[in-house]
């Protein structure tokens, strides 16, 4: 008996030393870098995202400063146009997985919020509700996946 409690007293302490080691591991990930858009993650399946809106962009620098671009085709031109641009100061929250853009926009301070799905070194995971998926207005939640260069 004892020898089968002095096992389970030595995989416990085992799989607690696990945990450390992923806990550290997840502090030294950076969420600074250049962050380029790669598909969306949609009702369990991959939409990719057409060459002109792979040309977003979410830049942080390491002190926070940044930007955050985003292409689409015109449906007038059919050209690629840069549908939303903002430079300002990142700021994270890593408790409510958050990512805000501070920016100027004609003199008035404004906020962009980006909620986070998950990150790592090489993945940025962010909810988005912006692009309708399946031609049905307001119920295409979906994860927007950028990849880091």
């Amino acid at each position: 008996m004892r020898f089968f409690i002095g096992i389970v007293l030595l995989i416990s302490v085992a799989s607690c030393s696990n945990d450390d080691d992923r806990a550290v591991e997840n502090e030294s990930v950076s969420i600074n870098g250049t962050w380029k858009p790669y598909k969306y993650e949609f009702r369990g399946k991959d939409v990719m995202l057409s060459d002109c809106e792979k040309k977003g962009v979410i830049f942080i620098n390491p002190d926070f400063s940044g930007s955050y671009e985003r292409y689409d085709l015109s449906s007038s031109s059919g050209n690629c146009n840069l549908f939303d641009s903002f430079g300002g100061k990142w700021a994270f929250d890593k408790m409510y997985q958050t990512l805000t853009l501070t920016y100027t926009e004609a003199g008035v301070s404004k906020t962009m919020k980006k909620e986070i799905d998950s990150y790592s070194n090489t993945e940025l995971r962010i909810n988005d509700n912006s692009k309708n998926l399946d031609n049905t207005p307001g119920n295409d939640e979906a994860i927007l996946v950028f990849r880091k260069e």
